[in-house]
């Protein structure tokens, strides 16, 4: 049974986000207390201590959130916080003095003492950066009232990693570009429409291998820059891609590209009659049905039941779909197959 809050467990982030192509962004705020050591260096005393404050200054601040140290969470739980939270690096290694702290929706992510004494992360489906930027700042604030945040005149805050001093701020934008990616345009595309200050990247980093073909634009500096010219970057770049993309499809559309056709029909039949999927096939397959399904070649399932897919056929999200208590890995890959089978039922491919 996870002790995870069940609002966190039931509910995914892209569920109700009608945009096929901008599914999504990721903002996150690292900072550290003035008087304490970075966690790296700090004694077992004072990294409890570290996360006592932090925690109960954050609930205090952010209504109905519940705060989880990382000893008495199973690693099936912190799995599911990496896989919930679109996070790049995993929590396995998170122990003592360690936590997580979420807010009822789902969308709101504080980790305490990984790398950083704090790092304020918030989900957001919408295309308005600054909206989600204000909401962190003003947390942040609220935060530096009672607590003194290590900061510097000439770099901005400090964080155990210099290149992310100054605004400690990270974006990253989650775009599903399969068009672009399958017509092989999108380094193309990227040459054109992309910044020096905008790293591009892939779920599991390179580029030459998308999975679940979504791409993510991150700021590559946060020194130097002020936040509202970095969103507006990132911002600009993402909705240049995006209809780069939407222009795609719509002529993939109008002319019935049997290439495109063809790999959408052989995701249609990996998807619903393999006995075993591991999560890379799964993701890719599920990217291909979206695309048919906004050409008009997939029917009988809609796109936010897709979006929901691509989080529940995870490890650790169908664990708890299962109520396993373990990740057996022999077992997983039929057991995913039979969980989209069963998910996929009533769909139908246009001839």
């Amino acid at each position: 049974m996870s002790s995870l809050p069940p609002s966190l467990l039931e509910h995914t982030l892209w569920e109700e986000d009608k945009n096929p192509i901008w599914l999504g962004s990721c903002l996150s705020l690292s900072c550290n207390l003035s008087h304490y050591k970075f966690p790296t260096k700090l004694s077992e005393p004072d990294m409890t201590k570290v996360s006592t404050l932090l925690s109960e200054a954050l609930q205090k601040n952010i209504k109905d959130s519940s705060y989880f140290p990382a000893d008495k969470l199973s690693p099936l739980d912190k799995e599911f916080i990496f896989e919930h939270f679109l996070c790049l690096e995993s929590f396995q290694n998170a122990t003592k003095g360690q936590g997580f702290l979420v807010d009822e929706t789902g969308h709101f992510l504080a980790q305490l003492n990984l790398k950083n004494h704090l790092q304020l992360q918030l989900i957001d489906t919408s295309p308005d950066l600054l909206t989600a930027w204000t909401q962190l700042v003003k947390l942040e604030t609220e935060i530096g009232k009672s607590h003194d945040i290590a900061f510097s005149p000439k770099f901005g805050y400090l964080t155990s990693d210099p290149t992310l001093c100054g605004t400690a701020l990270q974006a990253l934008l989650f775009l599903h570009i399969p068009a672009l990616h399958h017509t092989g345009q999108l380094h193309e595309v990227l040459g054109k429409q992309t910044e020096d200050d905008i790293v591009t990247m892939g779920l599991e980093g390179a580029l030459d291998d998308l999975v679940g073909d979504f791409l993510i634009l991150k700021n590559r500096y946060t020194l130097g820059v002020a936040e509202e010219s970095l969103l507006h970057a990132l911002q600009n770049t993402a909705m240049k891609l995006a209809s780069a993309e939407k222009a795609l499809r719509i002529h993939l559309k109008e002319t019935g590209n049997s290439e495109i056709k063809d790999l959408v029909s052989r995701a249609y039949g990996l998807l619903i009659h393999s006995y075993q999927l591991q999560t890379k096939e799964a993701l890719n397959g599920l990217s291909l049905i979206k695309l048919g399904l906004d050409l008009g070649w997939i029917s009988g399932i809609t796109s936010q039941a897709l979006n929901t897919l691509f989080f529940k056929c995870r490890r650790a999200h169908l664990a708890h779909l299962l109520n396993e208590k373990t990740l057996d890995p022999q077992d997983m890959p039929h057991k995913r197959a039979e969980f989209i089978h069963k998910a996929l039922q009533g769909i139908s491919l246009r001839e």
